[in-house]
């Protein structure tokens, strides 16, 4: 157990209130017999878990290492449809009705945070889209007709 004089704090008079208190909270502890120190939780994406026996780089336990393998690391909500049936994109350059689900209503080529896919699997796929508009088969400028919502006019 510490005590002022131990730790070597200089007290002023505004002080010494709170520091009584300080040390009548340490003596209570202290007669209780609570040995065990208060255990602060961490948040779920601060802790790692690593297996025994490896070697580990201290830069292994920075919070640098938790920034890298979230910005590089597997998403866990990424789901890659053409790596689950083994498909490569740049073969399905003749299918604009496919393609056309991975485009926009303007045409633009929807981003891999919205399509979901790998980066390879987001390339292959852009270059496959790029293909079809450049043989005519899909428009450049609009999604495919066939794939835009229907409105149904109801007369009254």
């Amino acid at each position: 157990m510490f005590s002022r004089s131990s730790v070597g704090l200089r007290l002023f008079s505004s002080t010494r209130r709170m520091a009584n208190s300080i040390d009548q909270k340490l003596l209570k502890d202290g007669m209780n017999g609570s040995k065990t120190p208060t255990v602060k939780k961490l948040e779920g994406k601060l802790i790692r878990n690593f297996q025994p026996g490896s070697v580990y780089n201290p830069f292994d336990f920075s919070l640098e290492r938790i920034r890298l393998d979230k910005k590089y690391g597997v998403r866990p909500g990424s789901y890659d449809p053409f790596d689950r049936l083994k498909i490569n994109p740049l073969d399905l350059y003749t299918n604009p009705e496919f393609l056309s689900k991975f485009v926009s209503s303007t045409g633009k080529i929807l981003h891999r945070d919205v399509t979901g896919l790998s980066a390879k699997n987001q390339r292959r796929l852009a270059k496959a889209i790029r293909r079809c508009q450049a043989i005519g088969l899909m428009s450049k400028v609009h999604k495919d007709v066939s794939m835009l919502p229907q409105r149904t006019m109801t007369k009254n």
